[in-house]
């Protein structure tokens, strides 16, 4: 019997197939390379599906990679690399043998840092095609949101205004920013004249004593919110007071205008207040003292991470600590006739300037200015008054004061219009964002008082009145009557009415949305937000913070390469 009569029977019954033998050999080769097509595809799905898994491993470690690095940035891109090497070895990732590990900053955002991993997986079933290993690259880019500069865009931070009078210089209440015959304090000394002075900026840097009361307008610095209908411990006491920011690209010197406590004035009296303002704040007077405390910190890079800051061993120390200075060259001979028992001489850098740090070398510093002494619990505990000072850099280059994050500020208003620095918001900063102003106790002015918004993104990069919303916390509506506790797209806020105002010990927080286009045409003065205040009258305390809402350190999104065999 020859082989091809040979048949095979499948089945029973009508649905049985007859197979020879021939066609059964055919089959079982077909199975046969079928299989190995079907392993051949669950060994390609595995080892994709491993490298899948080790891209997200890779971007996982370029992602932490850029953000641990770019908080060194725009300063310090050495410990920026370091830093993101350091984290992607942490991940398993080190640059060498095969794999690549890149740190470049962003060269359109000085702010940005792009990490980028490449590293090889090996294969385990495509082996059989020649393919030992998949070079796999993933990329991640992180910004950095600093806080935002507040209050100057100078060289300088504080400084109100002085005119001479009788041989004196002298803080004229109501001065104006740009008033013929007025101007701001020399850079150099205690005379007031010449092309040396610098232009006023509004207003002075200003702290309350830890004794002090919250409702007077220093949020942070005073430790009680007394005064009806509040009462108790302020909430927000900070004994380390305020920080404000000073750059020096080249080095150079630090110093302090007026630092010490004098009193210029009467309060509640509301007939004084001269030089830079420092006064008492109702009854006691020189009967308590008053210390103010300042101290130079070098941020090392890391300027959101205070517990890497250290100090550079300049501060005032004592020297400015339990003072009750009166200037009698600046009261009136009632004044001085009656002043408080206990007062003194006023010290040596009265209306001048004192050097708090000099030959400094390139690099960013923070100025701390406090009146809480944390190795002596009974200093300024029982006194209330408020001490104005300045802040300026000297230097080549470009150097810089601001105040950052928050600030207090002792507004010389006057009769009119004004304008006040608030807040630097640059392009890629601001971009699509939400500028948050949080404003605490404005409108203790005289008649009446109107806040408006003026933005950087005009026509052509000219200022523009700008809308925006606005909510306030519960305190709102207490102590007055002027505008309502929240609205939306508005252009201004009445902040006092006839002399009252619903914004006592109230925080006013205003968010400005600021689009895509923010910038795009240009920014005045480089990004700079102005507060215009129109007032009747009256010198206005209040804090003032400032900043883009969302995270400080976050990834931005960027194309990923697309794997590659080898």
């Amino acid at each position: 019997m020859s082989l091809s009569r040979i048949h095979v029977r499948l089945g029973n019954g009508p649905d049985q197939i007859d197979l020879s033998a021939k066609q059964a050999g055919q089959i079982i080769v077909l199975f046969a390379l079928m299989l190995t097509v079907l392993i051949g595809l669950v060994g390609i799905a595995i080892d994709v599906t491993y490298a899948w898994r080790n891209g997200l491993q890779i971007q996982r470690a370029a992602d932490a990679a850029a953000m641990a690095g770019v908080v060194y940035l725009p300063g310090d891109l050495a410990s920026a690399t370091s830093r993101a090497d350091a984290i992607a070895t942490a991940n398993g990732y080190t640059d060498g043998g095969g794999t690549s590990v890149t740190v470049a900053p962003n060269p359109s955002d000085d702010k940005q840092l792009d990490v980028t991993i490449t590293a090889p997986v090996q294969t385990f079933f495509i082996r059989l095609f020649g393919i030992n290993t998949w070079t796999i690259t993933r990329s991640a880019r992180a910004a950095y949101v600093m806080p935002v500069p507040m209050g100057s865009p100078l060289a300088y931070y504080g400084v109100g205004c002085f005119v001479l009078k009788a041989g004196q210089q002298t803080y004229v209440p109501g001065c104006s920013t740009t008033g013929s015959g007025q101007s701001g304090v020399t850079a150099t000394g205690s005379a007031f004249t010449g092309s040396n002075s610098l232009a006023s900026l509004g207003g002075w840097g200003a702290i309350i004593t830890r004794g002090g009361n919250q409702q007077n307008g220093d949020a942070y610095a005073p430790a009680n919110n007394g005064g009806s209908p509040f009462s108790g411990a302020n909430a927000l006491y900070d004994p380390d007071g305020y920080y404000y920011t000073v750059s020096l690209p080249a080095g150079g010197s630090i110093k302090i205008f007026d630092p010490g406590f004098c009193a210029m004035g009467v309060n509640p009296s509301g007939s004084g207040n001269y030089g830079a303002g420092d006064h008492w704040i109702g009854s006691g007077g020189g009967s308590y003292p008053v210390s103010t405390y300042y101290t130079l910190w070098n941020v090392n890079s890391q300027p959101l991470n205070p517990n890497a800051w250290t100090t550079t061993g300049d501060s005032s120390g004592t020297l400015f600590e339990n003072q009750k200075g009166w200037d009698t060259n600046n009261h009136s001979s009632s004044e001085n006739s009656s002043k408080p028992s206990g007062t003194t001489a006023c010290d040596a850098y009265h209306d001048a300037w004192w050097t708090l740090a000099s030959g400094k070398s390139a690099g960013t510093y923070e100025v701390e200015v406090a009146t809480t002494n944390p190795n002596n619990s009974s200093i300024n505990a029982t006194t209330s008054a408020e001490n104005m000072f300045a802040i300026e850099a000297v230097g080549s280059g470009s150097p810089a004061v601001y105040g950052q994050d928050r600030m207090c500020v002792y507004n010389n208003l006057s009769s009119g219009t004004q304008q006040f620095y608030v807040a630097k918001v640059d392009q890629p900063t601001g971009s699509g964002k939400t500028l948050e102003i949080d404003l605490f106790d404005p409108g203790d002015v005289g008649g009446n008082a109107t806040l408006q918004i003026l933005g950087p993104s005009g026509s052509g990069g000219t200022q523009q009145l700008v809308s925006f919303n606005y909510t306030t916390d519960s305190n709102c509506g207490l102590t007055g009557s002027s505008d309502a506790c929240s609205d939306n797209n508005v252009s201004q806020i009445v902040t006092a009415h006839n002399g009252s105002s619903s914004f006592g010990n109230t925080w006013i927080y205003i968010e400005v949305p600021l689009g895509t286009s923010y910038g795009s045409g240009g920014l005045w003065q480089g990004g700079w937000w102005q507060i215009q205040y129109t007032v009747g009258s009256g010198n206005d305390t209040t804090t003032w913070s400032a900043n883009v809402i969302g995270n400080p350190v976050h990834l931005v999104p960027m194309p990923a390469p697309t794997p590659a065999a080898t």
